[in-house]
């Protein structure tokens, strides 16, 4: 059961980030299970990264469970659901365990962002460095120690995707779009401003390179034709400008609709000035005065 939570974790937690002095500052969730285990919170933390291979010579049989849940997801949704179950039958109630990824009575689970990383020999390269250095830590072989490398990546994007769309409160920063009753039907994108290929690995997991928006304003923001400055205005490239003005129903979706400044909701933080300079830079089709 522990693994299995633990596992889970991965989803909402990055292990390395907490520990020593730092481990009041993990999320609830850690606190709790550490609770529920009758163990220490830093001991969650360790047991996560037991799982992912960073704890040298870790037990065989953790980080052969991360490599398996990495090879088939569909099988986690279903142990998850299971230790739920027998949770809920022991009189483990939802105070104790929560349902902290909200998979109760669901069969599969998709992880966020993954578009951004298909293709991209970018994604090999990271890959193969992480696998390196988990290599020397474990007694995992090529392949598995490859498979659980790549999952890490895949799951900090995850995390990242999620965050960016929790700072966004679930909406369009371009034109407030915001289906929060369909969270599951891919209306919403919560993509990097610096693409996550041209990041580094501390860029890659800052919310602040990140922005959610609808399928057209993401695709419109991702291409170049509309960019963002320092004080958050909207601009819009001169050929969305023309094709505004000539192409059937281009108006309507970065006339009005667009608005003039990026929205980000109260107590969510605004994108850093280093990821939009860089934008407009090296992705807007357009020139800003000044």
């Amino acid at each position: 059961m522990e693994a299995i939570l633990c596992y889970g974790l991965f989803f909402v937690v990055d292990p390395h980030r907490y520990g020593g002095g730092r481990m009041d500052q993990a999320p609830p969730i850690v606190h709790g299970l550490a609770r529920l285990f009758v163990r220490s919170s830093a001991s969650i933390t360790i047991k996560m990264k037991n799982l992912d291979g960073s704890i040298k010579n870790a037990g065989q049989h953790e980080w052969r469970f991360f490599a398996e849940m990495a090879a088939d997801s569909s099988r986690f949704a279903v142990l998850y659901n299971r230790v739920l179950l027998a949770a809920r039958d022991m009189g483990v109630g939802p105070d104790a365990l929560p349902d902290f990824l909200a998979l109760e009575g669901v069969d599969n689970f998709d992880l966020l962002g993954q578009e951004e990383l298909l293709g991209q020999r970018t994604f090999d390269a990271v890959v193969g460095v992480q696998a390196a250095k988990k290599r020397v830590r474990s007694l995992a072989g090529d392949v598995e120690t490859m498979r659980i490398a790549e999952q890490s990546v895949r799951l900090g994007q995850h995390r990242f995707a999620a965050s960016v769309l929790e700072n966004y409160a679930h909406s369009c920063g371009f034109c407030g779009f915001a289906p929060r009753s369909l969270p599951k039907h891919k209306l919403l994108v919560a993509s990097h401003i610096k693409p996550w290929a041209d990041s580094d690995d501390r860029e890659r997991l800052d919310p602040r390179n990140g922005v959610v928006a609808c399928p057209t304003h993401d695709a419109a923001f991702d291409t170049g034709l509309i960019t963002v400055n320092g004080g958050l205005r909207v601009h819009r490239a001169p050929r969305l400008e023309e094709s505004s003005r000539t192409d059937p129903g281009v108006d309507r979706y970065f006339g009005q609709v667009l608005h003039p400044t990026l929205v980000v909701p109260t107590g969510g933080s605004p994108p850093g000035d280093s990821y939009l300079t860089w934008h407009r830079e090296h992705v807007y089709r357009g020139r800003l005065a000044g």
